[in-house]
């Protein structure tokens, strides 16, 4: 091959590279925002690995059709409520496990009680349901799923629990603002009822306490074999978020069917 072939080779090969790493960044911001591709993984800090090697399962989670639907702003009350009442049971699970194991030598490392989403749900589905909102919160095969995944950590193996903190936390801390934004927007919401989820109010700068938490992930005393087993549930934790979205996709439907304009469904028969 010519130096003037393997030049153009290379050139091909870097805008590859170049157009891979811009799509690397989410659009949603549900979960915390993957780096660009980082190239030699002996390079990176443990926290860098996890936003890289998580960004494909991350990229899958916002592809639905109901995260799609919510960046639109095809959204109503019910919906929205739904996709709260799952986020309780989770959230529900995560910080008793996370609690019960908060002098765990790993799970002490990123335990922060003023992460806590418990108090802020129960408050935004009284709203949204009304005061016996408890009544009203289903279980579904999803949420079952991803609840009893994070129970047998409790009793299993507790390492693990630092992808499920790192996901659902810093997700909120981040993008979940976005889908704050838009969901007020969306919804005709004038004031935080509702989206109190949304709002951490013991946490003065977000952005400070993001860096605060990464660098505790980076000082995690994780072997190599078990720095992987921590990405890989954390790209597990990715998929449990997709199969929770995917189940809420029928309300996303029924959602878009009543913003269709008035007739539109008998001329499509006619």
């Amino acid at each position: 091959m010519t130096d003037t072939k393997i030049q153009d080779k290379m050139d091909r090969e870097k805008v590859s590279d170049q157009q891979l790493a811009a799509t690397d960044e989410p659009r949603t911001g549900r979960v915390d925002a993957p780096l660009k591709t980082v190239k030699g993984k002996e390079e990176a800090t443990f926290a860098q690995r996890l936003r890289t090697e998580t960004a494909q399962a991350h990229r899958f989670a916002e592809s639905t059709n109901f995260i799609k639907g919510i960046l639109k702003g095809v959204m109503d009350l019910e919906s929205f409520a739904n996709m709260q009442a799952g986020m309780y049971l989770v959230y529900e699970a995560l910080e008793a496990e996370l609690e019960r194991h908060k002098d765990h030598p790993l799970v002490s490392r990123v335990h922060f009680p003023e992460l806590s989403r418990m108090a802020a749900l129960e408050k935004d589905l009284e709203f949204l349901y009304g005061e016996d909102w408890q009544s009203q919160i289903r279980n579904t095969p999803a949420r079952n799923e991803y609840v009893e995944r994070i129970h047998w950590l409790g009793d299993n193996d507790p390492d693990l629990l630092v992808a499920h903190s790192y996901t659902r936390y810093l997700g909120d801390l981040s993008g979940g603002q976005v889908i704050s934004k838009i969901a007020r927007r969306s919804l005709g919401l004038q004031s935080r009822d509702g989206l109190r989820f949304f709002d951490f109010d013991e946490i003065d700068d977000s952005k400070a306490f993001k860096t605060e938490y990464r660098n505790r992930l980076n000082n995690l005393p994780l072997s190599d074999d078990r720095a992987l087993e921590v990405i890989e549930e954390a790209k597990q934790v990715f998929a449990l978020n997709q199969r929770l979205f995917e189940e809420l996709e029928g309300s996303w439907i029924r959602t878009l069917a009543n913003c269709l304009p008035l007739g539109f469904n008998r001329r499509k028969r006619a």
